[in-house]
């Protein structure tokens, strides 16, 4: 199969995902409606071509790059032992979003290059791992919406976490091992959003 030659299976799945982001992007930004942004998720979880992944977002507005950020700054205090110092330059770059739709998703290593996280998942998984991340001082807002699917974000075990999120038929929770105490801190998480028959959760691990 062409497609397969030239980009390969994982190459195929990369775009495909792509995709969803981009329309993820467009429905956090009232670009598109929900049932549109069904509709076109589903055809993307679909496409067996390149070609058929393009045409769903050959539409819409390009993506803002997210600002670099600028790494081995110096800090006035040590970085902790379970994360890394903090970076400034994170704060006010574009939001990242992230969609998932019957499919799994995970977001580890240093992939956090803004303060503002915007998550949406389908009957799918997705996973936002903090431990490795730069992180910027003051709040880091995770916006998380999930439908009938799971989205769980873990953090160090010394990073505070302050979850807000409503659950219909479903679980919305941080386990107990996790610093809900945002006050006096340098840096912390915000989690609010919506889980509709499935879960948000917010685990600290090593």
């Amino acid at each position: 199969m062409m497609i397969m030659k030239e980009y390969g299976a994982d190459g195929l799945e990369a775009m495909r995902q792509a995709t969803i982001d981009r329309l993820t992007e467009a429905f956090a930004a009232d670009v598109i409606g929900m049932d549109e942004y069904e509709r076109r998720a589903e055809a993307a979880n679909a496409a067996k071509r390149t070609d058929d992944l393009r045409a769903l977002s050959a539409d819409l507005p390009a993506s803002r790059p997210a600002a670099p950020a600028v790494r081995g700054k110096a800090t006035s205090k040590p970085a902790s032992s379970s994360r890394k110092a903090l970076d400034p330059s994170i704060v006010g770059a574009a939001p990242i979003t992230t969609g998932c739709v019957m499919g799994d998703r995970r977001l580890v290593g240093d992939w956090l290059s803004s303060d503002r996280v915007s998550a949406f998942t389908v009957m799918g998984s997705t996973k936002l791992d903090l431990r490795e991340s730069v992180l910027p001082p003051g709040p880091i807002k995770i916006e998380a919406f999930t439908l009938m699917g799971e989205i769980q974000v873990i953090v160090p075990r010394d990073l505070p976490v302050k979850l807000n999120a409503f659950a219909f038929m479903g679980e919305s929770n941080a386990g107990k091992e996790v610093n809900q105490q945002v006050r006096g801190a340098e840096t912390w998480v915000e989690v609010s959003g919506f889980a509709m028959m499935g879960s948000l959760t917010v685990k600290a691990r090593d």
